[in-house]
């Protein structure tokens, strides 16, 4: 917990330090008309065992503050505002429906009886390294706050225990940004920032050791319905719950980026996700580099119907552990504008491994970056809960645009397999068909299948023949007729046995003979067209497509 007196010092501003010989309330207003701040701590350490042992003569009564910031006991107040470090707050600071003029900056202060800002209207509000509690309300009660220059809580310890939240920001309006970097929330009954449809026009910063503990199905950080024009940065946050999400940020709207990256770690509970981003609207890009997201009981990260307008990156060492028939990481119907980094080696699903991911109605653009083709085929058919056709013609559909042809043919044939494994496909006659077709046409994308079949019957049909001993003989028409075949007769014949159209007319010469072998040898022939005719046929209509169903 430190201040920023440093930073004041160091640009030629000396703060006021406390008088002991005037009284510190007078001391405090005539710093409000002079711009200054005024500091009780000077260079003594404060931390929070510190501040609990703080006596009356560190100690500003809240009515004081409220009194000045409604402009009667400093009616001329200096643009900066109410500046004041290392005091003691008795009371609980009530601001509600106040609107105030000049700013209010509490510097590593101990608020035991917390802040109710409901509806107020301030030029700004920072609280940075301060120690807000109260027994029984949220310490920061700020719904439907109006902040012209941000909230700051950069540095601040709150500790609650309120079904409500710890702070409270719920429909507030901030100008500037909300700043909680290195911020320490504890809730053991309710959210630990609860700032659902917030609507903040800068950035929101939860980073460089943010740290929230909260409780409750609206989760220990609720951002739903939040509106931020700038960037979300959660970058080294630590959140968690153990009775429902870690990160609330459904129907969110990011106009810029989402971080959660460099160290995030976030562990939820249930059956909504430990971080949940159903519907949200992010501008620019979502990152989870490095991210680890645990749940017992639910998906790690669900992101159902979310809309990224630019890439997406949950690869370079993200963590994902979940458990449940609905996947670890839930994805379906997200559309992402542009690429998609994906690492599966980190996602797992504790209770089901069939489920470690859901990815129907995902769309991105261009072919996944980390994975190779393997990988994925592996995933999608055995990682996803159910067959769906979705996410292997959008794979397919990267891999054309790409021009790789060759895996275009292989992510398709795949997904037909995977459909009749899952059977999908209308009755057992139409399964038949479907595996006879993978057979000889690779599901119609490798129709010389079935001219290699068609090459078969061909050999066949020749070495029958050329073997047939008796059973085939110089015909009457033949001047030497009843004698034996030459070798390039019978290779004539078995040509005309095995083409479907082709025929040599070696027939005229050499033909079948009643003999046991020739009936046999009828037979064979009979069999070896039948076959010839299906190839043919397979083969013409693997190439025009006409079996290409999925």
């Amino acid at each position: 917990m430190s201040g920023r007196v440093a930073s004041d010092r160091s640009n030629g501003f000396m703060p006021t330090m406390r008088d002991p010989d005037v009284d510190i309330e007078s001391q405090l207003v005539d710093c409000v008309l002079s711009g200054e701040l005024l500091d009780l701590a000077g260079a003594e350490t404060v931390d929070e065992s510190a501040m609990r042992s703080w006596d009356d003569s560190r100690t500003v009564q809240a009515n004081l503050i409220r009194e000045i910031l409604r402009g009667r006991r400093a009616t001329s107040a200096d643009p900066r505002g109410l500046r004041l470090r290392g005091a003691r707050i008795a009371g609980r600071l009530d601001l509600e429906n106040l609107t105030a003029a000049v700013a209010l900056e509490l510097q590593d202060c101990f608020l035991p009886d917390g802040i109710i800002a409901r509806d107020a209207a301030l030029p700004g509000l920072a609280l940075d390294g301060c120690l807000i509690e109260h027994p029984a309300e949220p310490p920061l009660a700020a719904d439907r706050l109006r902040s012209a220059a941000g909230v700051s809580l950069v540095g601040s310890v709150v500790i609650a225990a309120a079904t409500a939240g710890a702070v409270r920001l719920a429909a507030a309006h901030i100008g500037g940004q909300l700043d909680c970097s290195a911020a320490r929330i504890r809730n053991r009954l309710g959210p630990a920032l609860n700032a659902d449809s917030v609507h903040v026009d800068q950035s929101v910063f939860l980073r460089r050791g943010f740290d929230a503990a909260g409780a409750g199905e609206t989760g220990t950080v609720n951002l739903s319905g939040a509106q931020i024009g700038g960037q979300l940065d959660c970058s080294g946050a630590q959140i968690q719950n153990q009775s429902g999400p870690a990160l609330n940020g459904d129907c969110l709207q990011v106009e810029h980026g989402m971080y959660l990256h460099n160290g995030f770690e976030a562990v939820g509970t249930g059956g909504g996700g430990a971080v949940r981003l159903l519907g949200a609207h992010i501008g620019v890009q979502l990152t989870c580099r490095g991210a680890k997201i645990r749940n017992g009981s639910g998906p790690a990260l669900a992101a159902d119907r979310a809309h990224i307008d630019g890439s997406v990156n949950v690869g370079d060492g993200f963590e994902a552990n979940g458990a449940g028939q609905y996947g670890a990481v839930r994805l379906p119907g997200v559309q992402i504008g542009g690429r998609l980094g994906l690492s599966l080696n980190g996602v797992q699903n504790e209770s089901d491994p069939q489920s470690r991911l859901l990815l129907d109605g995902l769309t991105y653009g261009g072919v996944p970056i980390g994975p190779s083709i393997d990988d994925l085929l592996g995933l999608l058919r055995h990682g996803t809960p159910v067959y769906a056709a979705q996410p292997y013609q959008q794979l397919a559909a990267g891999h054309r645009a790409a021009g790789h042809d060759r895996d275009v043919r292989r992510i398709l044939m795949e997904q037909r397999r995977h459909q009749i494994q899952a059977k999908t496909t209308t009755g057992k006659g139409a399964r038949a068909w479907a595996r006879l077709t993978g057979l000889t046409l690779g599901y119609g994308y490798q129709p010389w299948r079935a001219l290699i079949g068609l090459l078969a019957v061909l050999i066949t049909a020749v070495a029958l023949c050329v073997l047939a001993g008796d059973g085939l003989t110089h015909t009457r028409n033949s001047t030497t007729s009843g004698t034996a075949c030459t070798s390039v007769e019978r290779v004539g014949v078995g040509l005309d046995l095995g083409l479907p159209l082709i025929k040599t007319d070696a027939r005229t010469q050499c033909d079948l003979t009643a003999t046991a072998a020739g009936q046999w040898l009828t037979v064979a022939g009979w069999v070896l067209q039948l076959l010839a005719w299906g190839f043919a046929t397979l083969f013409i209509a693997g190439f025009t497509g006409a079996v290409r169903k999925t």
